[in-house]
């Protein structure tokens, strides 16, 4: 992987749950950490469900290898959340592939 390609800064978001006042849970999501990346836009396209139309987005970001991302997190960039579609680890290049899509709030 060249280093000059990591031009674009994400940010790692992990989940936890917060118990309120009356024992209740909710889920939170927690800054853990940033990673430079190169991002490309993969796909997009216009879904209608449930009588709404939404625009779908996935891109794809390529950082170096690093262990403490899972499935279960969420991104941020450019103002946006992405959700994990795919996490793809690529030893020779010491890189990972992640396939992000965008959330729909």
């Amino acid at each position: 992987m060249q280093a000059g390609l990591l031009n674009e800064i994400i940010t790692f978001f992990r989940s936890e749950s917060k118990r309120d006042n009356l024992g209740g849970t909710s889920e939170i999501w927690v800054k853990a950490f940033d990673k430079r990346a190169y991002i490309r836009f993969k796909s997009g396209a216009r879904k209608e469900a449930n009588g709404e139309i939404y625009n779908t987005t996935v891109n794809t970001m390529m950082i170096r290898i690093c262990k403490d991302i899972n499935a279960k997190m969420r991104i941020g960039y450019n103002g946006q959340k992405y959700k994990i579609l795919s996490i793809n680890h690529d030893r020779k290049q010491q890189s990972i592939t992640i396939e992000a899509e965008v959330i729909n709030e």
